[in-house]
């Protein structure tokens, strides 16, 4: 099975640009995605009323509302994708631990850093989950509000693009990034989103999520809580 376990700790080395091949080069662990899907039920639920949810941003320090020495334990899993008009793969991060209060908390990554266009750089700007169920609220960014459902990993971490807006419509929980990341123009030299988390009380399953690139939808595997 295509997961790692590792430890991330205090000083937040699963984040830090220098540990990022560590599980980008581990080839035999990801599967590639060829399916880019007509997705008759997204457009069906985009049409539905939309229910938006907080998003805010954070640092690696995030750690600490999860655990008391701020040091979690993570598995990740990482699904390669094909990208319509781009050599080579885009990869999506999925990544999970458990909390100390017993939920569980997803984190997601958009790699296209191994993506080079052919013509125009290739874009991914979204990703979806089919019936998530609830995300629980926290005080992510510290503010004293615990009204926080989504964040970003924007300080002291991988990634350069933030998801900006998330929300439920009709059964599918989307997670925008209205500044999209792009393919390079060479392989190596794409870009990649900070780690975007929630949290559930469901303990994780592999599941078929999405990604929608410029040329539409495709799906893949990834952790999110069960059916």
């Amino acid at each position: 099975m295509p997961v790692t376990v590792a430890k991330r700790f205090r000083i937040h080395l699963h984040y830090l640009p220098g540990c990022q091949n560590s599980w980008e080069e581990r080839k035999p662990m990801s599967r590639i995605s060829l399916r880019f899907v007509v997705f008759p039920l997204v457009a069906l639920a985009m049409a539905a009323p939309a229910f938006a949810y907080n998003v805010v941003n954070t640092s690696w320090t995030v750690n600490c509302i999860f655990s008391p020495s701020c040091s979690v334990t993570v598995t990740d899993y990482v699904a390669q994708f094909a990208v319509s008009g781009g050599s080579g793969n885009g990869r999506l991060q999925s990544r999970i631990f458990q909390s100390s209060d017993g939920r569980w908390v997803y984190e997601y990554r958009i790699n296209m850093t191994q993506v080079a266009g052919l013509v125009n750089l290739p874009y991914a700007d979204q990703f979806a989950v089919y019936q998530w169920g609830t995300l629980r609220q926290y005080d992510f960014n510290f503010d004293s509000v615990a009204t926080d459902q989504v964040y970003n990993v924007t300080s002291g971490g991988l990634g350069t693009k933030a998801v900006t807006s998330a929300f439920l419509s009709g059964s599918y929980s989307y997670f925008t990034l209205n500044n999209p990341v792009y393919a390079g123009s060479y392989i190596g030299g794409g870009e990649s989103s900070y780690f975007f988390g929630m949290v559930s009380d469901q303990a994780p399953v592999l599941r078929t999520v999405w990604v929608h690139l410029d040329s539409g939808w495709v799906s893949m595997q990834g952790y999110a809580p069960p059916l």
